[in-house]
């Protein structure tokens, strides 16, 4: 019997050479907000923050037994209650989270009544003043009624002071963050219960890539994301070092990809199923199946139809082609040929 010839027809189409991973959305990491108990019972008396609120500078954490906990631009390398005539690096940097506040405050290193003031002032914003405490260096002694004062004589340390409790100061590492979750009133903080949960990086996106895949990936290379129906230009951010198989995950390289626009960060809901396309390119153009391309010894080249095609008795014709790319079982190529044309599948 007689073999029949097959065709298919030449057509424009868009040909995808791109590798593509699949991968998913991960949720940024999840940074607790631990307060130093201070040997007290820490119980939450007043909730500020809830799930989905956004957290900023400045913003009152929450009141824990009375005491109020605020966020402030870090870092902060507080390690004791500052009070007037204090001076170090630590003054510094609360001088400077005031500032960034708009509480006006010199960047002196000292501990001067500018500073106290807005302290003061930030302290009140919330409805609360500064705790009292240890007589400040700079301030004149106590004297009787009627004396003279001398500059020289002793401090009286126990002469109550205004002082700023820097454990009540928490460095926030960016200007807002999302809070994943917070106690509720009545709750207790512990360690293992913090005040909140805050997320300061965004979602990003993750997959595996195999040993020679991961060889042509690099840190900086644009890829595409495909979440659902759309889609955005995403960044390798991170190439993982190689982990064996477990907990139904694949053996391979982990990729971490962000967007390159803050936009589309709408689009990264965690635990959402993507696809990435690799480097390569993704363009319409003439398209033969691949089954339809031949090779000799003279070159590539496709079997053209003739006459009125398949019921044609002409031998078909060959036609050199170059191939420009190729993927999903088509080739995107260039040669004398045009839309409609068939050529014959081997």
């Amino acid at each position: 019997m007689a073999e029949i010839p097959v065709y298919a027809m030449v057509e424009n189409r868009v040909v995808d050479d791109r590798l593509t991973y699949s991968g998913v959305v991960k949720a940024g990491p999840a940074v607790p907000i631990h307060i130093d108990l201070e040997g007290q019972e820490p119980i939450v008396v007043r909730q500020t923050l809830q799930a989905g609120d956004t957290l900023k500078w400045g913003d009152l954490a929450g009141v824990v037994s009375g005491k109020p906990y605020f966020v402030l631009p870090g870092p902060l390398p507080l390690y004791r209650n500052l009070s007037r005539g204090d001076a170090g690096d630590d003054v510094l940097a609360l001088q400077r989270a005031l500032l960034q506040l708009g509480y006006p405050s010199s960047e002196s290193g000292h501990m001067d009544s500018a500073t106290m003031d807005a302290a003061s002032s930030f302290f009140a914003s919330e409805g609360f003043a500064l705790s009292s405490g240890r007589m400040p260096t700079e301030q004149s002694q106590q004297v009787e009624p009627g004396a003279t004062p001398k500059t020289t004589a002793p401090v009286d340390a126990k002469t109550p002071a205004l002082s700023i409790p820097y454990r009540q100061l928490i460095a926030l590492p960016v200007a807002s963050a999302t809070v994943v979750s917070a106690l509720n009133i009545g709750q207790k903080v512990t360690p293992e219960s913090p005040l909140a949960m805050f997320q300061a990086e965004d979602n990003f996106v993750e997959f595996i890539a195999e040993v020679q895949q991961a060889e042509s990936l690099k840190a900086g290379q644009d890829v595409t994301v495909r979440v659902a129906e759309k889609q955005m230009t995403g960044r390798i951010t991170g190439l993982g070092p190689f982990t064996d198989a477990g907990d139904g995950q694949r053996a391979g390289h982990p990729v971490t990809v962000e967007p390159t626009s803050k936009a589309d960060l709408v689009l990264l809901t965690p635990n959402l199923s993507v696809t990435v396309a690799g480097q390569g390119s993704a363009a319409e153009a003439l398209a033969v199946p691949l089954s339809g391309i031949r090779q000799d010894a003279e070159g590539t080249y496709v079997l053209r139809s003739s006459g009125d095609g398949r019921n044609s008795k002409v031998p078909a014709t060959r036609v050199a082609i170059t191939i420009l790319r190729s993927g999903g079982g088509f080739a995107a190529v260039s040669g004398d040929l045009s839309q409609g044309d068939e050529v014959q599948i081997s």
